[in-house]
């Protein structure tokens, strides 16, 4: 199916275009409400960001967050386009590469080595037209430039990424958040958050930093505090006291699995950056229990 979706695209100069732009657009209506959410429990994630893991205690603000299923819905949306998006760049790479390997090694090329003073976003365009993926999507640096203008949208977009570091190990006591050892993936797509989030990032910081260079610093620098952020929620969830609260934390090991995927989607989060904020020894445990999880439940099957 994907071949043939590439082949459609090559073959119509506009429909790459047309389908990137269509994806876009509804990723942007996400956003809009994701923004409007945050908007909605700006107070409150003031509040959070200021509190550490062994500070105030933040239970009874984490209880008052308001839509926060809502949120983690639409930012579940956004990651799962942009993986459909990413699909057919690959296999748009591959069609072009077989039909036209030549002009693709040139964009390339001129993609790795394009002046100074060429402006990105049209250098990155092209790129995608050959089925080459970018760091920073052209398309959703157009579709949410609206939303970058004002000089409040930092503080903004750093509180969206504090809704999202608060609001995603609340998912673990959803029976659907659970990791499916067979699809490498979760039931309810959660693993899809951290691809939304490190692509909205990226075109949030392109459209705002706008000295050619200087906005792969500042997209480093927020994943950094939003791994730092997450990470702490994450660990909250090893150290909740609340007994009853303990019992319905059942998807936590699919909650640490996740950190992991973060330094998969995006270029700028390393192993290193993960292993600084969360030890990745847990992370494998994780990985362990769930997959010995499975053995059990064949194993019971296999009995009856």
């Amino acid at each position: 199916f994907m071949e043939k979706l590439s082949e459609a695209v090559v073959s119509t100069q506009s429909t790459g275009k047309y389908l990137g732009d269509k994806l876009m657009e509804r990723c942007e209506k996400s956003i809009h409400k994701m923004l409007s959410i945050v908007k909605e429990n700006k107070e409150i994630l003031i509040q959070l960001n200021a509190c550490t893991i062994d500070g105030f205690p933040t239970t009874m603000l984490m209880k008052q967050l308001k839509h926060h299923e809502e949120f983690i819905g639409e930012c579940t949306v956004v990651g799962a386009l942009f993986t459909f998006r990413k699909m057919t760049l690959s296999a748009l790479k591959s069609v072009v590469g077989s039909r036209a390997p030549f002009l693709q090694k040139c964009i390339q090329d001129f993609y790795k080595n394009a002046p100074v003073e060429c402006d990105r976003t049209i250098v990155d365009e092209m790129a995608i037209a050959a089925g080459i993926e970018t760091g920073v999507d052209a398309a959703l640096c157009c579709a949410i430039q609206r939303h970058c203008m004002t000089i409040a949208s930092g503080s903004l977009w750093g509180l969206f990424n504090v809704m999202v570091a608060v609001s995603l190990p609340l998912q673990s006591t959803q029976p659907l958040s659970n990791f499916k050892t067979q699809i490498e993936g979760h039931e309810n797509n959660l693993h899809c958050v951290t691809m939304a989030v490190a692509e909205i990032t990226a075109a949030v910081h392109t459209n705002m930093v706008r000295t050619t260079g200087s906005h792969h610093e500042a997209i480093r620098k927020s994943l950094r505090e939003f791994m730092e952020k997450l990470s702490e929620r994450m660990m909250k969830l090893l150290l909740e006291e609340d007994k009853e609260l303990q019992k319905e934390l059942k998807q936590r090991d699919s909650m640490f699995v996740i950190l992991e995927n973060m330094v998969q989607n995006s270029p700028y989060v390393t192993y290193d950056m993960l292993e600084n904020n969360f030890p990745y020894t847990m992370i494998r445990n994780s990985y362990r229990a769930l997959y010995e999880n499975k053995k059990k439940k064949k194993t019971v099957e296999h009995e009856m």
